[in-house]
């Protein structure tokens, strides 16, 4: 599958400005179509607007302003994606953030997003963009660490793929191919399995890649701590240029929403991150 529709998440937030670049120069290399969505909406609550009475007058004199300089953004967005050379379109929203990306991510066959800060618990319980959209989205996300503002999708060095045998594992990797097959090195990652396992595990995958052209190195952790810890500890031994791997859900639950090595990962990763669900 090639990537022909890309779909960047625009916000009044201080990084819009870097995710716009990045998903611009993106949609430059892959020839693709941008999908520009700005929700006019503040995607967190800055120190001391706490307490609902602080938070709702923040929240409204913040979408307000946003609301006000949604044409100028739009201005800006033509003139970035006008210079750059590439089709595009611009999408409108005023409320909730997660909603409006939904109704848009089944016409993108990529969505880019940035890692979210989180100041205190009141952000954390109600901004989790990333880690909900990826579980929503049907296809795959790429999560931007904060101030990236330059990604080549075309020339890796250094893909590293965290895997075991699941749904979501599985649905990353194939949602990867595009990205990876000119990578110049792939690892394959299994973890906390003893090494025979991890061998059984990933030699089908390995033979997989290698139909398509991929020549993948399998690293084995048979003793295993926190498995985000251990694949973003990896990533930065083997200089991982992107990471790619399922996000796993088992509740509706918030706090059980995500799993803990998927969430560690997005939120501390930096590299550009691929997920799925």
């Amino acid at each position: 599958m090639s990537i022909k529709t890309l779909l960047v998440h625009l916000a009044p937030d201080p990084d819009r400005e870097t995710r716009l670049k990045a998903a611009v120069g993106i949609a430059k290399q892959l020839d693709a179509h941008l999908i520009a969505l700005y929700v006019a909406m503040p995607v967190h609550m800055p120190a001391g607007a706490e307490g609902r009475g602080a938070s709702s007058l923040y929240l409204h004199e913040a979408r307000t302003a946003a609301k006000e300089k949604a044409g100028a953004v739009e201005a800006h967005v033509r003139d970035v994606c006008d210079a750059a050379g590439i089709s595009w379109e611009w999408v409108y929203g005023e409320e909730d953030h997660l909603e409006h990306l939904l109704e848009e991510v089944y016409h993108a066959d990529l969505t880019v997003l940035n890692q979210v800060s989180f100041d205190n618990f009141e952000d954390r319980l109600i901004y989790q963009l990333p880690e909900k959209l990826v579980m929503g989205a049907g296809g795959p996300v790429l999560v931007l660490p904060k101030g990236m503002d330059q990604v080549d999708l075309k020339s890796f060095d250094t893909v590293l793929i965290a895997w075991t045998y699941t749904k979501e594992a599985i649905r990353a990797l194939r949602d990867s191919l595009p990205m990876i097959e000119n990578a110049k090195s792939v690892k394959l990652f299994t973890c906390g399995k003893a090494p025979k396992v991890g061998e059984d595990l990933a030699k089908p995958v390995l033979e997989y890649l290698a139909r398509r052209g991929i020549k993948a190195d399998h690293i084995n952790h048979s003793k295993s701590g926190h498995a985000g810890e251990e694949i973003l500890d990896l990533a930065e031994e083997v200089k991982a240029d992107m990471i790619v791997m399922g996000a796993y859900g088992h509740s509706s639950m918030l706090d059980r929403l995500f799993g803990s090595a998927s969430r560690y990962v997005i939120g501390h990763a930096n590299v550009p991150l691929l997920m799925s669900h």
